[in-house]
Parts: C-alpha cells; structure tokens; sequence
C-alpha cells in the first residue's frame, strides 16, 4: 500500500477534510469499479475543493518527463495540442544523467551515452538547436577482472556481431514493436544460453551480456528479452551508426524543453488519485506537488512510466488492466559517479569471472563496469542487479569492487567518494514465455486508447530513446484533438 506521512493533503482538498492518506489504497482502487460511494469519489476531485490557481485544463496529460514523455510533450504542443507533464523528480530526461563540474563547467553523461541516428532523432534535437555528432566512446585500454577478487581475467570474447545480426533479421519487426506474431517462434522463448549453444554463438556470449545495458545473469532470460536490449539499432550502433551531442551533455534538449514547457511542467510531483471514466469522457488527476496538491482534468492520459503494478496503482485500475500489469517483473539497474578511487587514468574496467562455463560472465548483482570519466580523477560505474537493491547496498559493492582492483593491481588504497547516484530501477520490464505464448504484449497493446488513457516508453517498445521516440510519435495523431 501507497502512504504519505503527511496529513496535510486532506486539509488542501477542501473543507471536506477528506484524507487522501486514508484513502488512497481505495481511490486507486475503486473509481470506475465502485468500492467508494459516488459521494466520496466525486469530492475528492471536484473543482469546489481547489483554488483557482490549483486547477489545470489541458488537452494531454502526461505522466512521466522521461525520454518518451518530454518527446511527446514537445511534439503535441508543436501540433496545437495543450499538455502538462507531471514528473517525480525534480529534473526532465528519465534515464539521462549529467553531472557538470563545478570549478571547470566540464560536463559528463553518466546515464544515456548515444542515441539512433533517425529522422526523428535528428528534428528532436534541431529543434532545440542542440548540435549532434558521430558518438564513439571515449579511448580507453579495457581490463576484464573479477571484481570479487580484483584479479585480472584473461580471455578473448569475439566483438563481431554478424552471426546476431543475421538472427535478428529473422525477425525484422522485433525492433519497432512487441507486437510478435502467433505463434510466437519458439526460438525467442528459449533461455539465451540454450540459444547461443544451438546457433553456435557461445563466442558472442560475453559481448552481448555486456551490450544488453541493465540485463542481470542473461543466460538464464529469454532469447527475445537478449534481442530487444541488443537490438539491430543498437548493432549499427556498435558500427559508429550512433549519434552524440557535440556538447558532451545528453541533458542540455531536457533543460530547453523545461524551459520551454514552463508551468505546464510539474517536477517533482507524483499523481496520488485518479478519475478515468469508460465512455472515454475525459480524466482527471490529483496531483502532490512541492506547493500542495493540484487537479488536472484533461481529455486524454499519455503514461509514459514503467507500468509496474505498484506504479500503476494511482491510476485506477480496472480488472483487465491489474491482470496485465500485475505480470511484469524487472531487474535494478543504476549508475554512480566517484571521486577519489585510486585507479590509474586511462582504463575501463570490465567485471567478468574465469568460468568457461559461464562464458566469463559474473554472477549479478555488482558492477559490471567502471569508466574513466572526461573529469580528471573521475569515474562511473553501471550496477546491475536481479533485484531491487537500496542505494547503500549499491554503493557499498561498487566500493569494494573498487578497493578489490585497487588491491589487486597494487593501486593507491582509497576509500571513493560517491559523487552522484542514480537508480533507473524498475528497469526491462518482462514477462514469463507463457505470458507471451498466451498473448500478453497483444493484450498490453489492445489497452491503447481504452479510458482516455494511452501508454508509450521502454516496456513498450524498447530501451533505445531513438526507438521509443519513433513509436511514440505514431501515436501522436490518436493524442491530437
């Protein structure tokens, strides 16, 4: 269950005192499915109860200022259409992180590194006059070591994802779409080590572990999860197909479309309650913000989160929706920035273990990898995990990960400093082979549209911002109006 400490959020609704702290399981719950009285539930969003001021009409509501969502704000407010974003953090940009060094102004994304070289992806930028260029990592020597142990691990996985490349155009559509047809081929329902073993690429098996971002202990995930995150964008990618900013800041288009968004942009905000009415007549939010509680009441419902049971519970549920939501599963998945680690200049380490067995690929969770960052003396680190884990928990590991190579490698002993910490948990949402055998993602699909509400983001389509991005604008013309 939801709660909120507070309980000032009775006394902001109005003079009905209602407490939405008590309430709230129940809202979630309950509207359009009538466990409350049509009294309580109609007070608790009716305009009476709000200041002027506290009232938003607007044709879309966005939930979520991610990649997808600041993309389909920005694009509707070009074709006339009225929106307001509501983001829980207190910044735009999702899975996009850059730090910005206070002494040199020197900038480094530690979150989303390159995006698809699309039309798409090119107007989204130029429209923030935000010049792009060829991305290629930065140039650094790549040690595989154990970070259990510290000790370096010598083996020779092969880079050349030709023979993936030729699975994947097997299924040419799997890169714009969960829309897998019936019968779904039995080949992406295999566990990705029972894959590669009867494709022959057991050589790749390292190399894709790595590409999959955020993937945890891949052997044992379906083969179409492993396609999905290594897709054929992401292998032109691989190719130099990928683009950059020219400014080293992956942030700077989320700073100019909050700032072109102004007030219609409600940061740090979460929606508490939730009004969507099945003869798609329209919806309205409660909305907890840093100065009270607000009411949105638009036409139609962009969610842009990852719908996770748990996140989904503000947003009224009905039966059919519960049953889908409540079967994905998703893995942790964060990024950290350090200070102070005692590792040379010049490399990027890489975790891996001495199992053949394996392939070298370590047991998760812990960190999978640690970069030299543009910032003298500065690194990141990815953690991946099976699990959700707490943010002392990840930087705890990722310390001793440090410390072990330092050790190992007879390095100045140090204990890092945690520059900045990001989680981008709940991260790849899926489901069982049985789930999809049985229909899911046509079942997920089929909810677009249905009360007023619609649905983009990586559970979606994909982990790619330039695919999302491509499949969000599709879904422009049924937001539009």
């Amino acid at each position: 269950m939801y709660r909120h400490s507070s309980e000032k959020y009775g006394k902001e609704i109005g003079p009905l005192r209602i407490r939405l702290v008590m309430l709230q399981n129940s809202i979630y719950i309950s509207i359009g499915v009538g466990l409350l009285t049509n009294t309580v539930v109609s007070s608790v969003f009716d305009t009476k109860n709000f200041a002027k001021e506290n009232i938003i009409t607007r044709d879309v509501a966005v939930v979520g200022g991610g990649a997808s969502g600041t993309y389909a704000a920005i694009n509707l407010r070009e074709l006339g259409t009225s929106v307001v974003v509501v983001e829980k953090e207190n910044v735009l940009g999702g899975h996009t992180n850059t730090y910005t060094d206070p002494t040199t102004g020197i900038t480094v994304d530690y979150g989303v590194q390159a995006y698809l070289n699309s039309t798409i992806t090119l107007d989204f930028f130029a429209h923030f006059n935000v010049p792009v260029v060829g991305y290629s990592a930065s140039p650094v020597s790549i040690e595989p070591a154990d970070f259990k142990t510290g000790e370096t691990v010598k083996f020779n996985p092969s880079e050349d994802l030709k023979p993936w490349a030729q699975q994947l155009a097997k299924y040419p559509w799997l890169d714009a779409t969960w829309d897998i047809p019936q019968p779904v081929p039995a080949d992406l329902l295999l566990p990705f080590g029972e894959f590669i073993v009867k494709y022959n690429l057991t050589n790749l098996a390292y190399y894709i572990y790595f590409s999959a971002s955020g993937l945890s202990n891949p052997l044992q995930e379906l083969t179409i999860n492993v396609m999905k995150m290594v897709d054929q964008a992401y292998v032109d990618e691989s190719k130099g197909g990928g683009l950059g900013t020219a400014n080293h800041d992956n942030s700077e288009i989320y700073v100019k479309a909050l700032a072109e968004l102004g007030s219609s942009a409600l940061l740090s905000s979460t929606v508490i309650a939730t009004s969507r009415l099945v003869n798609n007549s329209g919806v309205r939010l409660v909305v907890k913000t840093p100065s009270g509680c607000k009411l949105i009441e638009a036409k139609k419902l962009l969610i842009t989160i990852p719908p996770t049971l748990g996140n989904m519970k503000p947003f009224a549920l009905n039966v059919q929706e519960t049953n889908i939501f409540s079967q994905f599963t998703y893995m942790g998945y964060y990024t950290i920035l350090l200070n102070n680690t005692g590792l040379p200049s010049g490399y990027e380490w890489i975790n891996a273990n001495d199992s053949s067995s394996t392939y070298n690929i370590p047991d998760l969770p812990g960190a999978c990898q640690i970069i030299e960052t543009r910032i003298s003396g500065m690194f990141y680190a990815w953690y991946r995990s099976p699990l959700n884990m707490t943010q002392q928990e990840v930087e705890a590991s990722t310390i001793a990960a440090i410390q072990n190579l330092q050790k190992a490698g007879n390095y100045t002993a140090t204990t890092p400093t945690v520059v900045e910490y990001r989680s981008h948990t709940p991260f790849k949402l899926r489901v069982s082979a049985e789930a999809i055998s049985n229909g899911f993602y046509e079942e997920l699909y089929a909810l677009q549209g249905k009360r007023s509400t619609w649905y983009t983001g990586a559970a979606m389509v994909s982990h790619n911002a330039g695919v999302i991005w491509n499949f969000t604008h599709a879904l422009l013309p049924d937001l539009v109006g």
